[in-house]
Parts: C-alpha cells; sequence; structure tokens
C-alpha cells in the first residue's frame, strides 16, 4: 500500500449566516456568530498506540491556503474555496495510522446545551462529571445546541470514530471535541461538513444580568430589593472591626528594623524577604485584580434577544456601556449600582466606595487589570501595582504562537519599548503609592523552543539561531549530521521550520532560549532603570506550566526584583514554591492572580470549582495562609473584585469567561459567607508572617499540600 500520499478534502458547507472561514497559525477558525467562534485544529498523526507522532514544526498561513509541514517529512496543502476546506498530504511516513482534528466548545454550553453525536444524545453537564468521556463511538454526526436554541453540525466521513470530553478532569474548563479515521492512502479524500441553524431566541438573561433558570441565595429579585440593601450593607459593614495598622496597611509594630525609604521596597533578614512600604513598616501585599469595571462588561451585540432588558445608549444608563466600543459592550454590574446609588458611574466614585468596602474585609491594594483612579486612592492612601505599557494594542508586536512574548533581537521593537516606558514612567516615577510594575501577563516563555525553530526570516530571533548554529557547526555537513536533516545549506534554513527531534538539536534550542531570555530579562530591566529607579520591577505573570523551567528562572531572578507567580492550585505545594525560589535567586514571590469559583450558589458556571461561598473562603485561607509563613512570599492578589459577567466577558465575544471570581456579585452583592472566612486571614496576616500563629490548614483531601518531584 502506498502511504507516501494522501489527499484529503475538507467540504465545510456553512449558512451564510453562521460563519465564515479563515486559515490561521493555530488551525481553521470557524465564526458562528452569536453561536461562537471554533478552531478546527489542522490535521494530526497517531500511530498503532495512539500516541501523536511527526508533530507540526511549521505552519505557513495566508488567507485562503496553507501549509503545514510535519516531522519525518510529511506536508499538508490547505486552501479554501467557495466554502471548502482542501487539504492534500503528500510524503506521509509508514507508522502514520490514523488522523484527527478537534476543536473547545466552551464551558458555557454547561448553561443548558446539549449535544448529540450519532444516535446518543445528552446535556452539557454543569458540575464535573464522575467520568470525563461523555461520548465515545462510531458516528458520522455531532451536534451542539446552546441554550438558546441555536445549533452547529458536523458531518463526517464513514468510520470515524468521535470523542467529546469534558477537560475539567484535568482543571481546564472546558469541553472538547475530536473525530479520529483511520489513516488510508486508498481513500484519499474526505469531507467534514458544518451547518447552523441560529435562529432560536429565548430569553436567558434577566433584568438585572443574572441567568434566569438559575436559582441561588443571592439573587437579586426586584430594584426594591436593590435598593434595600443600602441600609443592610451600612449595618454589615459597620459591625466589621479590623485590627490597627499604618496608613498604607502595614504593620508599625514590630520588632523588625527595617527601612522608611519613601517607597515600597525589599528587604532581606535572617534569611526571609519582607516587602516594607514607605514608612518602613511590614507589608504583605493583599491585592485586589480588576479593580475597576472589566471583567463585567459582556458583548451584547447580535444577540440582544437573549437579554429580557436592554437599555438605549442615549438613557441614564450610559456610562454602564463601556466607552469607545460603539455600545457593544455592557455592565449590567454598573446598570445595578446606577440603581441601587442613583448616580451614573465614574471610575473615583467606584474607586473610593470599593476602597471603603475591601479594607474593611482586609485587603490593602489595586492589584493588575486596574486603571489608576484619578484622586481615590491617594485620598485614602490606597496602594497599588501598574503594568509596563508594552503591550500588543499599545504598539509592541508579539511573536506569532508564542504568547505574549516579543523579540529582543528586533531593534524596531527595542526602540518601540524604549519610547513607550520614556513617554509613561517617568509620571510616576516618584509615587510612594505605586508597589511596582508586572512586566507582561502570563507569556507562554515555555513555547519558545517550539515557535522560534519554526519561524522564517522576517523574525530576528530566527535570524539569530541560524547564526548561532552557522557558527557552531561552521559548515551544513556537521549541522546535518547533528540534527538529522539535509539542508543543502545554512541560508536555507532561514525560511524554513526547522524539525528538532534529536537530543542535540534539542539541546542547541534549549542554549538558544537561555540567551533569548537574558536578552529579553536584561533589555526590559534596562529600559525600566532607566526612567523609574525607586519601583520595584514585579516580572511577569507567569503560569505553572511556564515557571517550572530552572533555565528560565536562573536567568529571570537576575533581572527582577520579584518573581510573579499566577498559581492556580488547590493544595498549595511549597515543595514546588521553595524549588522556584531557589532557582531564582531567592528572589521574593508574589502569587499574583488565583480564585475558586462556586457555580452552585451563583449562577455563574466554570473556574477552579468548590461547592460553596464558604468552601471559596476557606480555599482561600489555605492558600494565603501557608504560602505567607514560607518567608519568601511577599503578597498575593485575588482575581476578582466583581464576578464575570453571565454571558462572558466582553473581549471574547461570545466565548468568554463567566466565572464566580468575584467579592461582589453582578447585583453589588458581597458574597458575606466567603468574605467572612477570608477576613479571618487578612485580618491576621502578620501574625502568620511573624510566626505568632501556625497558618490554617483546610482538611480537604483536595487542599492538603501535595507533592511533586523537582
Amino acid at each position: 500500500m502506498n502511504r507516501t500520499l494522501l489527499a484529503l478534502v475538507l467540504a465545510v458547507s456553512l449558512t451564510s449566516e453562521a460563519a465564515d472561514l479563515k486559515l490561521t497559525s493555530s488551525g481553521i477558525e470557524i465564526r458562528a456568530g452569536s453561536l461562537g467562534t471554533y478552531t478546527l485544529s489542522y490535521p494530526e498523526f497517531s500511530n498503532q498506540a495512539s500516541a501523536i507522532v511527526h508533530k507540526i514544526i511549521e505552519v505557513k498561513a495566508g488567507p485562503n491556503a496553507a501549509t503545514v509541514r510535519y516531522e519525518g517529512g510529511a506536508e499538508c496543502a490547505v486552501s479554501i474555496n467557495g466554502g471548502e476546506i482542501n487539504t492534500t498530504f503528500k510524503t506521509v511516513p509508514a507508522n502514520v495510522k490514523s488522523w484527527k482534528m478537534s476543536t473547545l466548545i466552551d464551558i458555557n454550553f454547561s448553561k443548558g446545551g446539549t449535544w448529540k453525536i450519532g444516535d446518543q444524545s445528552g446535556s452539557f453537564p454543569i458540575d464535573k462529571p464522575k467520568v470525563p468521556q461523555l461520548a465515545s463511538l462510531s458516528a458520522t454526526s455531532f451536534t451542539l445546541k446552546n441554550a438558546q436554541g441555536q445549533s452547529l453540525t458536523f458531518t463526517t466521513p464513514d468510520y470515524t470514530f468521535q470523542q467529546l470530553t469534558d477537560n475539567r478532569e484535568w482543571n481546564w474548563a472546558i469541553f472538547n471535541w475530536q473525530f479520529i479515521l483511520p489513516f488510508n492512502a486508498n481513500s484519499p479524500t474526505a469531507k467534514v461538513r458544518v451547518s447552523s441553524d441560529l435562529a432560536a431566541s429565548a430569553k436567558l438573561i434577566d433584568t438585572f444580568g443574572q441567568s434566569i433558570s438559575a436559582t441561588f441565595p443571592n439573587k437579586l429579585g426586584s430594584v426594591e430589593e436593590l435598593k434595600s440593601d443600602l441600609a443592610s450593607e451600612q449595618a454589615y459593614f459597620d459591625a466589621i472591626q479590623t485590627p490597627s495598622l499604618d496608613r498604607f496597611g502595614g504593620l508599625s509594630e514590630s520588632s523588625l528594623s527595617l527601612k522608611k525609604t519613601g517607597y515600597f521596597h525589599i528587604e532581606q533578614q535572617q534569611g526571609k524577604s519582607w516587602l516594607v512600604d514607605p514608612d518602613g513598616h511590614l507589608f504583605f501585599h493583599l491585592g485586589v485584580c480588576g479593580f475597576a469595571p472589566s471583567d463585567d462588561y459582556t458583548y451584547v451585540k447580535g444577540r440582544e434577544d437573549i437579554y429580557e432588558w436592554l437599555p438605549k445608549a442615549e438613557s441614564e444608563f450610559a456610562s454602564a456601556f463601556r466607552a469607545g466600543d460603539d455600545n457593544a459592550h455592557f455592565s449590567f454590574y454598573l446598570a445595578n449600582t446606577i440603581r441601587k446609588f442613583g448616580q451614573p458611574f465614574t471610575l473615583d466614585r467606584f474607586a473610593e466606595r470599593m476602597i471603603q468596602r475591601v479594607r474593611k474585609w482586609g485587603f490593602n491594594s489595586i492589584g493588575a487589570f486596574s486603571p489608576t483612579p484619578p484622586t481615590a486612592h491617594v485620598n485614602a492612601n490606597f496602594p497599588y501595582v501598574a503594568s509596563l505599557p508594552i503591550n500588543e494594542w499599545e504598539g509592541i508586536p508579539r511573536i506569532a504562537g508564542a504568547h505574549e512574548v516579543w523579540d529582543p533581537y528586533d531593534a524596531e521593537t527595542e526602540k518601540k519599548i524604549a519610547d513607550n516606558l520614556a513617554k509613561e514612567l517617568p509620571a510616576k516615577a516618584n509615587d510612594p503609592l505605586l508597589i511596582g510594575y508586572f512586566i507582561v501577563n502570563e507569556p507562554r516563555y515555555d513555547e519558545l523552543p517550539r515557535v522560534i525553530p519554526s519561524l522564517n526570516g522576517k523574525q530576528a530571533c530566527k535570524l539569530r539561531l541560524v547564526d548561532s548554529l552557522r557558527i557552531k557547526y561552521t559548515d551544513i555537513a556537521s549541522y546535518n549530521a547533528a540534527w538529522q536533516a539535509n539542508a543543502k545549506s545554512f541560508d536555507e534554513l532561514i525560511d524554513t521550520g526547522l524539525a528538532v527531534s534529536t537530543d542535540t538539536a534539542k539541546a542547541d534550542v534549549k542554549d538558544f532560549v537561555g540567551d533569548f531570555m537574558e536578552a529579553y530579562f536584561n533589555q526590559i530591566e534596562t529600559l525600566f532603570r532607566k526612567h523609574d529607579p525607586h519601583h520595584l520591577l514585579l516580572g511577569s505573570r507567569l503560569q505553572p506550566i511556564t515557571i517550572e523551567d530552572e533555565q528560565l528562572c536562573r536567568i529571570m531572578g537576575k533581572h527582577v526584583d520579584v518573581v510573579s507567580y499566577n498559581y492556580y492550585t488547590y493544595g498549595v505545594d511549597t515543595e514546588s514554591l521553595k524549588r522556584i525560589h531557589d532557582w531564582c535567586g531567592k528572589k521574593p514571590i508574589m502569587l499574583s492572580e488565583f480564585f475558586w469559583a462556586s457555580s452552585k450558589d451563583s449562577g455563574l458556571i466554570g473556574g477552579r470549582e468548590v461547592s460553596s461561598q464558604k468552601q471559596r473562603g476557606l480555599a482561600y485561607r489555605n492558600y494565603v495562609e501557608q504560602s505567607a509563613a514560607l518567608g519568601f512570599v511577599v503578597g498575593i492578589e485575588w482575581f476578582t473584585l466583581i464576578d464575570q459577567a453571565t454571558t462572558g466577558r466582553w473581549f471574547s465575544k461570545y466565548n468568554g469567561e463567566s466565572y464566580n471570581t468575584g467579592l461582589v456579585s453582578v447585583a453589588d452583592r458581597p458574597w458575606k459567607d466567603m468574605l467572612a472566612e477570608m477576613m479571618k486571614t487578612n485580618h491576621s496576616i502578620y501574625d502568620v508572617l511573624l510566626g505568632k500563629r501556625p497558618p490554617f490548614v483546610w482538611d480537604d483531601s483536595r487542599f492538603q499540600i501535595q507533592k511533586t518531584k523537582p
């Protein structure tokens, strides 16, 4: 049987309303209107054991055509023509036994969504099921339907095996659908048809931005209830007793001899790291992310009929629409506060009210993803953090395929960063309330070993990689022997994706990524210090998948003042935190993003789930106190102040997260059971830091300390 050629044609039939198609570096994008956007992956190969073989090493995508190259020499030419996706393979290795394609499905389908594969059907579950496989069978059709009644149907070839899984089993709040076909060179073509029905118009969201079908204790029932909250909340806050602290929220009475510098800074004493406030007092950063309306905005255009109520933009609710977005994004949370307080939204008025609240709850700082209020934080002596003005929308390009990573070898990029910092940083260089700056949020440095070799010569770092190989190997024959390649010259490598399959190749790429990271962090540290000698460089807010890299940590630790870690977990792995701390040269750590959510009593879905609001608070106590007791964790940031919108946060349009992340609900009601537990930690955090009491340990098997291998 000839296994060197497989021609595959994927014909995608879409109604004009349903979607348009786009070839991207990550797959085939299907835009299905208010039903959402889906990315159908490019085909992956597997062997008899179902292991992925011959991974993709390069994707060159244009508007209507793409070329996909794999390890082992296989190629796939993809084109779009009149609603068809034509895919042709060549030189497919003999050990390929099957191929598959897959797409992710938003967790929001669990809010009344259903699925059908062949003759099996079911509902997308609200809670994580006991078995993650919702369906596994041979079938030629798959239909998903949302709560509104809109549907998307995939019709696959004969002999297709389909599987639908709930990825919460692996702590990822999303569903995954895939189909698998036997590889058969004698059947060179196949078709997958996609049809949709977007005509349904059921009402899903009530006047206050809450799910109509959901019931939960904090649910708002009327405008009268909302206004009556004012009196009851005043009594609630008046009854909260707070500890005596300094003007910033630091501990003024302690035996520590710390320096008064006028700025937040780090001091090391007896092997411990302390964050010190401008008055020279011990300060543990208890920050709240999203300290402004943000994730509570939702995208309303194209699905207006799912809401019981939407105001006109020129009404008294004008300030509940996100500015500058053509009235496409609306905050039911802000609409509820306009009803409640009888005033339009302004950032300063909002911040003044929220600072008073969160201080009662024991939080002492404005965290990430928060615009600086005009005056409210100054009047209240309320500290804050900031992010460097180097986002993609601020003109700093990113490397395609490596999330939130720029190219430090690109001279134009370096100039743009320098210009942005020179323009923005001096205004805050002497601000005593500013703790420091984050670099970027959740950059995927771990993707660089895969991405850089796949780039072309338009990217400066790819040119540098080829130059490093040219210098090391001198002649192309030596390179070919080491990398098991057959290049004719080093110049040929510039515009070609490189297969990194040998141990020597992997070591070469690792060394180059080390040089890349040194250039990257040295560049940002140098440019930052040029304009701000006082404030802390808080590092990049890294994910677990990224930070568990000794080479990265050792390089990063030389250039930042604090290592920031978006540490999402159940049990706190103290051994892992200690290892990261050591790798980073004993630099202090800030746990810069985490939350737990309770779908059962919030009307929302997704996130790192617990069973109640009280359990959210117990999880917080377990996490914060055990981390603070380590002696090198100098702060945390809870994500977020306000729950995410029921129909998803605004910037993801129809696919946005809608998690119970907030300290308050969409109705501006505090989650009091959770906050009662949080206050037990926040109001006595300095006793934990100074060893006056042991850290809280929650007696729940999910939250026991997990040991990991180094």
